[in-house]
C-alpha cells in the first residue's frame, strides 16, 4: 500500500510539472494570426484556435492604430499577464518588424530628429507623417498656440524632440532649407 501512495504521488506529482511548464511554455511564447479589432494600445488577434487581447503599449504607446490594422496577418512574441498578452514584439507575414522602434517612449528618446510631411495642423500641434508612421507633435514649446501661423499642411519638416506618452514633444522645428520654423516662445508667453 506504501508502495502505491508513493507511486500515486510520484505520478501527481509529475503530471503537476507537466501541467506547470505546459502553462510556463504559454507565458512566453508566440502567436500567429488575423487582426480583428484595433484600439489605442491594444488590439484582438484570432490565431484560428483562439482570440486574445493583446496588450501593445510597450511597443506603440496610445498609436496603435498607426502600426495595425484590422485583416492584418502578424505573428507576436510575448507573455501573458494575467488575461491579456503583453507583446514584446509583433512582425509581419513576411516577418518584417510592423514598427521601426520599440515603445517610441522609450526607444526614441531624447533629442531624436525625424523629417516628415506635415498632415493636419492645429493651434500647438500637427499631425506629422515619417513615411513609415504618423504620430501627434506638441510644437507648443516651439510655437505656443500659433502654429498654424508658421506650419502647413505639405510641409517638408525636420523635427527634433523626444516621445512623451504617445505624442513628440518638439525641441526644434526646421523646413527643407534648415531654416528654424518657429522661435521657442515659451518665455515670451511665461512673461504676459
Amino acid at each position: 500500500m506504501k508502495c502505491f501512495i508513493v507511486a500515486l504521488a510520484t505520478a501527481s506529482g509529475l503530471l503537476g510539472m507537466t501541467v506547470m511548464s505546459a502553462v510556463h511554455a504559454q507565458q512566453s511564447d508566440s502567436f500567429t494570426g488575423e487582426v480583428r479589432r484595433v484600439w489605442e494600445d491594444g488590439f484582438s488577434l484570432d490565431t484560428g484556435d483562439r482570440s486574445l487581447r493583446v496588450d501593445t503599449w510597450d511597443l506603440y504607446g496610445d498609436s496603435t492604430d498607426s502600426y495595425v490594422s484590422v485583416g492584418d496577418q502578424v505573428t507576436i512574441t510575448g507573455e501573458f499577464e494575467g488575461r491579456e498578452f503583453d507583446a514584446f514584439s509583433i512582425t509581419d507575414s513576411d516577418g518584417n518588424p510592423l514598427s521601426a522602434s520599440i515603445n517610441p517612449d522609450v526607444a526614441q528618446a531624447s533629442d531624436t530628429a525625424l523629417a516628415g510631411t506635415v498632415e493636419q495642423v492645429w493651434e500647438d500641434g500637427f499631425r506629422f507623417n515619417t513615411g513609415d508612421r504618423t504620430f501627434t507633435v506638441d510644437s507648443w514649446e516651439m510655437c505656443g498656440d500659433s502654429t498654424a501661423s508658421h506650419v502647413n499642411e505639405g510641409d517638408r519638416l525636420t523635427v527634433t524632440g523626444e516621445f512623451d506618452e504617445g505624442e513628440f514633444d518638439a525641441f526644434s522645428i526646421t523646413d527643407s532649407s534648415d531654416n528654424a520654423v518657429c522661435e521657442q516662445v515659451t518665455s515670451l508667453q511665461e512673461s504676459y
